[in-house]
């Protein structure tokens, strides 16, 4: 980008003309003033500020205390300044509008890249539906969340509400959750997130509707992408503008955690779908028995280990050996499939891990607008090649596409 090239003084001398730089006079030169000691305290390059903001007018409003930085842009200057958001909002309670799935605080700051490319696949989603290539969608208008006090019911009724809104049975497992959660209009990318950050969903307002694109780590196991990809669909679902941090958050934040845990387990994993399979295994009392059941549980169902005990827990204690219980809790997954002879379905699942790909709901509309000359390659690119034109080109070339005039 050609504005990268000015300097931190032309820029902060651009923007400071006209703008009111004592401290407290409004909301925005508040910001202002705190964002210019951040960038000096920082030696921050403007280059990579006007690349996370997405253009230099952006850059040079906030600079200029013309308003007050958005959600998102309020969220990926925290992270990467490492300040609460609150700081930059000017408000003692912010109500933000990304949610992280965080096993730990630590690369907090490292997440600003990740929303900053979200950011974009939601420009991309905003211009080829504007242009008619949105895929077709499930709309989920008539669709009310359960806003029940206890945590884990909303969760629970939530999951029950949205499996029979689906017509999704719930004894039925739901194999391509992928699938499902890009049908109902919400873009979901595997890609490398910093470590222990396993999910983040980032919305964006269009009129009176919400936009929402998905990051999943592609690091993660497949029962954990599964888990985030079902936890996040919960907080889009109960509208949750606040930012979450699990561990980090405080009570009243942690409620939209709690509800999207106990979604997550119940969508995937209904109780009514383990007290099925009970009665169809039937009478357990053994340890192989047990690992048999679990392990079924796990592959027919995709949830972890973890997941599946606490279901256990939850709906068969009264009925199942605890002891039995506890044991398969303890013993290692790949003993539990060697006991169960579900070695080979579990290796199958395992190969599968570790893989990055970006969202088919994208791809396809990228791809669809740019075959009609609607949208430039790199749209295709911030879709497909993570903004690398060059390489995404060279996909498409791959793929027979002719792009001599690309």
């Amino acid at each position: 980008m050609h504005e990268a090239s000015l300097s931190l003084a032309e820029l902060v001398g651009s923007a400071q003309e006209g703008a009111v730089m004592e401290m407290g006079e409004t909301p925005g030169e508040r910001f202002s003033a705190t964002f210019q000691s951040l960038i000096t305290e920082g030696q921050t390059p403007p280059a990579r500020l006007i690349e996370l903001l997405g253009s230099r007018d952006a850059f040079h409003e906030l600079m200029a205390g013309k308003r007050l930085p958005s959600l998102y842009e309020a969220t990926a200057l925290g992270a990467f300044f490492k300040v609460a958001p609150s700081v930059l909002l000017q408000s003692k309670s912010p109500s933000m509008g990304v949610s992280f799935r965080l096993g730990a605080l630590e690369g907090i700051s490292d997440v600003s890249e990740s929303v900053a490319h979200a950011a974009k696949l939601l420009a991309v989603d905003r211009l080829t539906r504007d242009w008619g290539h949105g895929e077709p969608t499930v709309s989920l208008s008539k669709f009310s969340p359960s806003k029940v006090w206890h945590d884990r019911e909303a969760g629970e009724k939530t999951a029950s509400r949205l499996r029979a809104f689906l017509d999704i049975d719930d004894l039925d497992p739901i194999g391509d959750l992928t699938g499902l959660v890009e049908s109902l209009g919400y873009p979901v990318e595997y890609r490398e997130l910093p470590r222990d950050v396993h999910g983040i969903s980032v919305p964006e307002e269009w009129g009176d509707s919400t936009a929402w694109v998905i990051l999943i780590n592609c690091g993660d196991n497949w029962a954990r992408q599964r888990f985030t990809l079902a936890h996040e669909l919960s907080h889009i679902l109960q509208r949750d503008a606040g930012q979450v941090v699990v561990d980090r958050a405080t009570l009243e934040d942690r409620r939209p955690e709690r509800i999207a845990d106990s979604f997550a387990r119940n969508f995937l994993l209904p109780e009514d779908a383990v007290h099925h399979a009970y009665r169809m295994h039937g009478i357990i009392e053994s340890y192989e028995q047990m690992a048999s059941f679990v392990t079924d549980l796990m592959l027919t169902f995709g949830v972890s280990r973890d997941a599946t005990m606490y279901a256990l827990h939850e709906t068969l204690g009264e009925f199942a050996n605890p002891e039995i219980i506890e044991a398969c809790g303890k013993a290692r997954i790949a003993d539990l499939m060697l006991v169960s002879g579900n070695v080979e379905q579990w290796v199958e699942v395992k190969q599968n891990e570790g893989h990055c790909f970006p969202s088919e709901r994208l791809t396809q509309q990228s791809l669809n607008s740019f075959a009609a000359g609607l949208v430039p390659l790199q749209a295709v690119a911030d879709v497909i090649a993570d903004g690398d034109q060059e390489y995404a080109a060279e996909q498409l070339r791959a793929a027979g596409w002719d792009l001599v005039d690309a």
